[in-house]
């Protein structure tokens, strides 16, 4: 049974938030969203910032937002230690890594390190949501906040999402729900951060190259609970089985969160769970599969678990289930975009690693032109190299990855019974990806940009990477339209 939280009963059990008081002077690692987000933040309080980035000045994006503001210097360049000289607290990006120079040296030299995420929630005085996770994340995050509007309750999405949390320090009253998508970039210096609500989706290979093993990884991402007790609520995965054991571990912890188990796979003690067609929510059946809006067994996963923790913070089942019905869905993550010649076009920019692509790849099973490559991230292609078989007639590689991927489906090839491989098109960019396939696709076929990569090699982010193909698509649409009135 879990128990209900009256909104100032809650606020009163968050404990002193705020920055301690001997802060006066605060260095911002990092002037790209987050970083930009929190010095406007600390600087509208009287904090005296340092925003220092390794980029000129005419690589950054947004700078204009700090115009007029004297308490903020900026540092270009070089990041050493003099930096340092006179700062009470360091708030990093989440794209620098913990293990920076610079980052280690405040530590042995006393310094506290904070992420984003952490400055964020000591400036709010408000309930926060977290959901983190390898894969479905962004879905989960972006289909709880749409719950809690549904329910006609003040809500604001933001972190890995795309809005920085600093940003709404200013902009909310202590009574909107914040839900809040947290990455292991980002939970890599929290300390006193404490949701209300925190869900973990699933724990597969990915950020190696940046955390080094996966117990490090999986050391990282349950930092979202750390700080939980009771009258919180921790939403674990029962069926991920490095994702179980934490929930089994939180439940022994005394005082520890409400511990709600959801499973796809109809798990008897999860409270959440799919029975046959039907979704049972804290025990009562409710939508049935084909009602859901989105499509795939792993958005089962995200409909379990944001269900679990809007119900978890009193929503009435009625507004979830309606939330349920009309979600519709997140941009570069499945996004249809668009039909030409009886040719589906499907960007899925944010599977990010091969787990992602792979649940990309299941929603269709057969016909595929798939896009891959990026930047690696220390990913095991095997899976994925196996799973094409049968399923994608094409696989077009493109970025700084694509010889490791070619030597995985090698790998494959190799392997007595392996089955036969798709065509494998050394393309090199998405505009060519997209036009040789273009080119091949039969009327029924998919043309799937799942990149199980990173986008850094050639974009800035995922989301420039599912613009650029939304794009593409788009000009081969007018162009045949064109064709077609000729």
């Amino acid at each position: 049974m879990v128990v209900k939280q009256p909104m100032d009963t809650f606020i009163t059990m968050r404990g002193e938030r705020g920055l301690p008081t001997e802060v006066r002077r605060v260095l911002v690692l990092g002037a790209s969203r987050s970083g930009l987000a929190a010095a406007q933040a600390l600087s509208s309080r009287g904090y005296a910032v340092v925003l220092s980035d390794t980029s000129r000045q005419d690589q950054l994006d947004g700078l204009e937002v700090l115009a007029g503001r004297p308490q903020v210097e900026l540092k270009l360049g070089e990041q050493g230690p003099d930096l340092l000289e006179g700062v009470d607290l360091v708030v990093k990006s989440p794209g620098i890594p913990s293990e920076m120079p610079l980052v280690r040296r405040a530590r042995d030299t006393g310094l506290p390190v904070w992420s984003e995420i952490e400055l964020g929630y000591r400036l709010l005085d408000n309930p926060l949501d977290a959901v983190t996770g390898t894969n479905g994340k962004t879905t989960t995050t972006a289909l709880l906040g749409h719950m809690f509007a549904t329910a006609g309750r003040p809500v604001r999405t933001v972190g890995n999402i795309g809005t920085a949390l600093t940003t709404v320090v200013d902009d909310i009253d202590s009574s909107t729900e914040v839900v809040v998508e947290v990455s292991s970039f980002q939970l890599e210096d929290v300390h006193e951060f404490r949701p209300v609500t925190a869900i973990l989706t699933n724990l597969t290979q990915d950020h190696l190259d940046r955390h080094g093993t996966m117990e490090r990884y999986l050391e990282i991402k349950t930092r979202v609970f750390s700080r939980q007790a009771a009258g919180d609520t921790a939403v674990i995965n029962a069926d991920d089985a490095l994702v179980a054991p934490v929930g089994r571990d939180l439940a022994d912890r005394s005082p520890g969160p409400e511990v709600i188990w959801f499973s796809s796979s109809g798990r008897p003690e999860a409270q959440s769970r799919l029975e046959g067609e039907y979704l049972i929510l804290f025990g009562r059946p409710s939508l049935r599969l084909e009602d859901l809006s989105l499509r795939g067994m792993h958005n089962v996963e995200n409909c379990l678990a944001a269900a679990s923790s809007a119900l978890a913070r009193g929503l009435e089942l009625e507004a979830v289930e309606e939330a349920l019905r009309d979600f519709p869905g997140v941009e570069h993550r499945l996004q249809r975009a668009g039909k030409i010649h009886d040719v589906e076009y499907v960007n899925d920019s944010k599977a990010t690693n091969v787990e992602a692509a792979l649940k990309a790849l299941a929603a269709y099973p057969a016909g595929v032109h798939l896009i891959l490559g990026g930047r690696d991230k220390a990913s095991d292609y095997i899976p994925l190299a196996r799973a094409c078989i049968g399923a994608c007639r094409v696989v077009y590689l493109i970025g700084e990855a694509g010889p490791l991927i070619r030597s995985a489906f090698e790998d494959v090839a190799g392997q007595s019974g392996g089955g036969a491989l798709p065509e494998l098109v050394e393309a090199g960019d998405m505009e060519r990806a997209v036009s040789l396939a273009a080119a091949a696709a039969v009327p029924g076929e998919v043309v799937l940009l799942a990149p199980a990569c990173a986008s850094f090699d050639q974009y800035r982010n995922f989301e420039e990477r599912g613009r650029h193909f939304m794009e593409i698509v788009a000009r081969l649409a007018a162009r045949s339209a064109r064709w077609g009135q000729g």
